[in-house]
């Protein structure tokens, strides 16, 4: 599973804004480390931008995107095979930029977007090449859990109204029932799935038990007062009773000033716990195994702060050096062996004569 925060993000004061709240929760924190994360590739020479990012070990790490950091462009996959970084050929046609990503082994790995001419589709891997294959136009991907060659869940934002996914039986995709939550998916196996999102105003999660999606007791947040809400936006099960939900709580204040709060949940195989992550403002937009029994959660997708929550609870936060750069990160994966994979765009501060915006990947670990 990536998790991937969608649409590349405009330059404006809304986004400097929640620039702002990155850097002032990194200000808060109790605990800053030495970064352990740092740029692994890019470049302003190569250009282009990533969206979705997959690991199936240190050697197999793909991130995906396209050779424009603007706009659109074409759609490329780049690859680390363990020494080096290369590209890799995308089928004849394929016009959709990948926006969720997953590795269910080095040889079977799937990648979904959507593109303006044609809408859904999904790329293939078998350990030799990419291949399209063929999805429902309308849906609109936001999570892939490819649990094994014969069982790859993918979730879809609603379309006209309907809740979406499609599953993947090792022949063909086809709808399959739906969760209630549309956000991210992460399994334990084949029968025992895990969904998050939101329910209504607060956060929510579903279980697939092999044959049926289950609504989850997940306790409400308290919400300020006015317009507020409460989401989960990624997911990850370490275990059956061990189960790690992120998010954030939404409220625009008096002077309709938006504000965020990182939000963190629990599922000990029993109930959930749900709890805002301190007093710091701040969002929490992803989250990935560490390979270690603890977590890599990123705090913001704009200039984010990676928060390590140990196996033993213990939280450091490490900030990545973008130079001259601001990073818009949206996708995080765990790279199967120890460490975590990062990947989003640069983009160059200021009004510089000539852009040098680019396509980033970060890692931690010794996978890099």
């Amino acid at each position: 599973m990536t998790r991937r925060a969608g649409a590349r993000p405009m330059i404006t004061a809304g986004t400097a804004a929640v620039a702002g709240l990155a850097l002032a929760a990194a200000a808060a924190a109790p605990a800053q480390a030495q970064s352990a994360w740092e740029q692994v590739h890019g470049s302003g020479e190569a250009g282009g931008s990533f969206d979705a990012v997959a690991a199936a070990g240190p050697d197999a790490v793909w991130a995906f995107g396209d050779d424009e950091a603007q706009s659109d462009g074409t759609t490329w996959i780049h690859r680390w095979n363990g020494s080096e970084w290369t590209r890799e050929p995308t089928p004849e046609g394929w016009t959709a930029v990948p926006s969720a990503a997953d590795a269910a082994s080095a040889d079977d790995v799937w990648a979904a977007g959507v593109s303006p001419q044609d809408g859904a589709s999904a790329l293939h891997y078998d350990g030799a090449s990419w291949s399209a294959v063929e999805l429902d136009p309308a849906l609109r991907p936001t999570d892939i859990e490819a649990v094994s060659s014969d069982a790859v869940w993918m979730l879809s934002r609603p379309v006209d109204g309907w809740d979406r996914a499609a599953f993947f039986d090792g022949e063909i995709w086809r709808d399959y029932p739906a969760p209630t939550v549309d956000r991210a998916l992460s399994a334990v196996a084949e029968d025992d799935v895990f969904a998050v999102g939101a329910d209504g105003d607060q956060p929510g999660a579903d279980r697939w038990n092999g044959t049926e999606w289950t609504p989850m007791d997940v306790p409400a947040v308290e919400l300020p007062g006015g317009e507020a809400n409460a989401v989960f936006d990624d997911v990850v099960a370490l275990a059956a009773d061990d189960v790690w939900a992120v998010g954030h709580v939404f409220w625009k204040d008096g002077e309709e000033k938006n504000h965020h709060r990182p939000l963190i949940g629990h599922y000990d195989g029993e109930s959930w716990t749900v709890e805002t992550d301190g007093e710091a403002e701040g969002s929490y937009v992803a989250v990935a195994e560490d390979g270690d029994g603890g977590l890599w959660i990123e705090d913001g997708g704009w200039n984010p702060v990676f928060v390590h929550r140990a196996a033993d609870g213990a939280t450091t936060r490490h900030t990545v050096d973008g130079g001259k750069y601001d990073l818009s990160i949206t996708a995080l994966a765990s790279v199967p062996g120890g460490g975590a994979v990062a990947a989003g765009t640069a983009f160059e501060e200021g009004d510089p004569d000539v852009f040098t915006d680019h396509g980033v990947v970060l890692g931690t670990g010794d996978w890099k």
